[in-house]
């Protein structure tokens, strides 16, 4: 069955029942399918793909609801992001139309100014059918491809990663079965739109009935209350978000007895924090989740066990769902197959060739993890083949940080860094040149112009020398020493 037709049927199922629960008010499936239907109705009826400007609101989701019955492209927008990154997405995204919620406004106003060839369309006028569309709708191709998101890449711009409704359906078939809820689950939702685990929570849920309990945004980072007053049963974050409650004092014992599943995925998950989240949740599974974007939002799972006695500092990345096949190469480099694999970037042939490899009429995408496998099949994270790094369980190359700073100081002698080396927390930049606070002052407003706030460097250390290694390139764990004197 479609992924379309198996979100109908839940909808017809469960009409009456609450949706989601967002801005202190429940919508039902049946409200939440008949704003759907309506933008699906209107003057963007003929386009393939949208772009949503919108955050964690009923105009966001019903929006993805929209394109999810419709088989519609979907890109996510993200409001936090500067204007020229969004426009960069869209250009990429070749998006005609965009939707957008009147409260970000100001931002689409900035879009139009910047593309003043595409359309905006303002969701509480379709959501709330205020303004009927006078175009007559015309039939149009169904996409394959589900949602696009955009990546940090490593030569300046974002990449674009589509995940295709056959990807999409696979995890969710999958996770359903290993996620069972019902319609009286009330799930998290804490993540960005713009981050793959936010459609884990979106369609997990809708697929099955139950609610969708969206954190509100003074909570993200402190949601213990919200836990507790709402009595969530299944939760799911990065484990920062886990960790900032831990230094808040939000993980007593028995904190959350409501909790039956708590999820993790995004970084790598400290066993010390999962034990402590296990006392805190004592009735729940604590899982950890690991895939990245380009094989569909997650293809392992590890379910932790408090009395394993290992030594390792991390809890394992588990085995492949099974759908899914792991392997890897000669240098440890974990390959991941199978039906959630995407089949390339946006527009990008070279990267696309880069990452996907076939072995025997297999396609594999290269994950840049190096791990190891033990005796019992499950696989342990060692580190990164490359420069990419996880902040807040975003993906950050660091050689886009790098490349936007050396090309607007002329200067090749330019590294960040992401600290703290075990779990990065921020970015350190440092440049060889003599220090000059009025450069550096420009240097940051004009990354901020340019980057999501969280690949934006938190400091930055003037050196007069580049520390190199034996075959000649910048030395970062020369950088990260110096960091620790």
């Amino acid at each position: 069955m479609k992924l379309s037709e198996k979100l109908k049927n839940s909808i017809a199922s469960h009409a009456k029942l609450p949706a989601i629960f967002v801005d202190n008010q429940y919508i039902t499936y049946k409200q939440l399918a008949s704003y759907a239907n309506n933008i699906n109705t209107s003057e963007i009826n003929e386009a393939e793909q949208v772009g949503i400007l919108s955050y964690r609101d009923t105009h966001y989701y019903s929006a993805v609801l929209a394109c999810a019955l419709d088989s519609r492209t979907f890109i996510p927008l993200g409001v936090k992001l500067p204007i020229a990154r969004l426009a960069s997405i869209i250009k990429q995204g070749n998006l005609k139309y965009v939707l957008y919620s009147k409260k970000y406004l100001s931002i689409s106003q900035a879009l139009i100014k910047a593309l003043p060839d595409r359309v905006f369309v303002c969701l509480d006028d379709i959501v709330n059918k205020s303004i009927v569309s006078t175009k007559s709708l015309q039939a149009r191709s169904l996409s394959n491809i589900a949602y696009v998101l955009f990546t940090s890449g490593s030569t300046g711009s974002p990449k674009g990663v589509p995940i295709s409704i056959a990807n999409l359906k696979s995890y969710l078939d999958t996770m359903c079965e290993s996620l069972p809820l019902s319609n009286t689950d009330k799930v998290s939702q804490v993540f960005d739109p713009t981050f793959d685990l936010s459609m884990h929570d979106i369609f997990v849920t809708w697929l099955q009935g139950a609610c969708l309990y969206v954190v509100p945004e003074t909570a993200i980072f402190a949601p213990g209350k919200f836990i507790k007053q709402h009595g969530l049963t299944v939760w799911f974050s990065v484990p920062s978000t886990a960790s900032i409650m831990a230094k808040l004092g939000m993980l007593k014992n028995d904190a959350y007895p409501s909790l039956r599943v708590s999820q993790f995925c995004g970084e790598p998950l400290p066993r010390t924090l999962a034990l402590q989240w296990q006392k805190a949740a004592p009735n729940s599974k604590v899982i950890n989740l690991y895939g990245p974007t380009e094989a569909t939002i997650a293809c392992s799972r590890y379910v932790f066990d408090c009395n394993d006695d290992s030594d390792s500092s991390y809890i394992p990345l588990g085995k492949a769902l099974k759908n899914m096949s792991f392997d890897l190469d000669a240098q440890g480099e974990l390959l991941i197959s199978g039906p959630q694999v995407f089949s390339g970037y946006l527009n990008d042939n070279i990267k696309t060739q880069q990452c996907l490899i076939k072995t025997n009429n297999i396609t594999h995408y290269r994950s840049g993890d190096l791990v190891n496998r033990d005796a019992q099949g499950v696989f342990h994270y060692i580190s990164r083949v490359d420069d990419q790094v996880k902040i807040q369980g975003y993906r950050v190359e660091l050689s886009e940080v790098n490349t936007l700073a050396q090309n607007f100081l002329s200067n090749p002698l330019v590294q960040a860094i992401a600290t703290p080396i075990q779990q990065p927390q921020s970015l350190t930049l440092f440049i060889c040149n003599p220090a000059d606070k009025e450069v550096e002052q420009m240097l940051i407003n004009y990354l901020k112009q340019q980057l999501p706030s969280y690949m934006v460097p938190k400091k930055i250390i003037w050196i007069d020398s580049m520390p190199l290694n034996s075959n000649g390139k910048i030395d970062k764990s020369a950088l990260h020493t110096m960091m620790e004197k």
